[in-house]
């Protein structure tokens, strides 16, 4: 497994740097300054290959131009998600009282692409339901998943503009076909135990709470 480090957190959420041979950011809510710092203490900063967004929300991407300029890495996102940037409400930005960041991405994913990182590779997972650009991030028994799903069964928000309870229903299914032994979600801290039994929890809790009551 490649080395993976958790960069400090803006808004709660995380950015993991995944400090392979050619390394990548995944998520860039965090601010410029205090990300680049611990980066730099890892791997040159402008050796960062590409910045992934796992989805649009603000807390996730607040930084990623900026981070994009001091290091020359490319941004990449779903193209679901591309079309939203600039859209406050869809971005959520409206809700931290700020407009939509100006990101122009360099990558557009649609899903099913894998990323070659030298000594490892990771598969883009197209899983909406939070949004409808989400995705995730596998490979090596390690799975970055953004706000699809968390750990001890829980999993995203599905009432913001975009969200889609039954595409989040279909898309924690997808994930429970993966062999996880370690996810690194978009909120909280990393998990090791027993993970695919957690995303089993998490696709049963939505199956509860997500699926249409059945019409009588």
């Amino acid at each position: 497994m490649v080395q993976v480090y958790k960069i400090a957190a803006s808004y709660n959420a995380n950015a993991y740097l995944i400090a392979a041979k050619r390394p990548i950011l995944v998520d860039a809510g965090v601010h410029c300054e205090l990300a680049l710092s611990p980066i730099g203490r890892i791997i040159i900063p402008d050796a960062l290959e590409y910045i992934v967004l796992t989805h649009c929300h603000y807390d996730h991407i607040a930084h990623a131009t900026q981070l994009a300029e001091q290091t020359g890495a490319r941004i990449g996102i779903h193209e679901k998600d591309a079309e939203l940037l600039s859209d406050d409400q869809a971005t959520v930005s409206a809700m931290f009282g700020v407009c939509a960041p100006s990101i122009k991405p360099d990558v557009i994913f649609h899903g099913g692409e894998v990323l070659d990182l030298g000594d490892a590779k990771l598969e883009v997972i197209h899983t909406p339901g939070h949004t409808p650009g989400s995705i995730c991030l596998y490979g090596t028994k390690q799975l970055f998943s953004g706000d699809t799903v968390f750990p001890n069964g829980s999993f995203g928000r599905t009432d913001l503009r975009g969200g889609d309870p039954n595409q989040l229903l279909a898309s924690i299914k997808l994930l429970t076909a993966l062999d996880v032994e370690i996810m690194y979600p978009g909120h909280g801290d990393a998990t090791r135990k027993d993970v695919n039994a957690q995303i089993r929890d998490s696709l049963r809790l939505a199956e509860q709470v997500l699926q249409e009551p059945h019409a009588l």
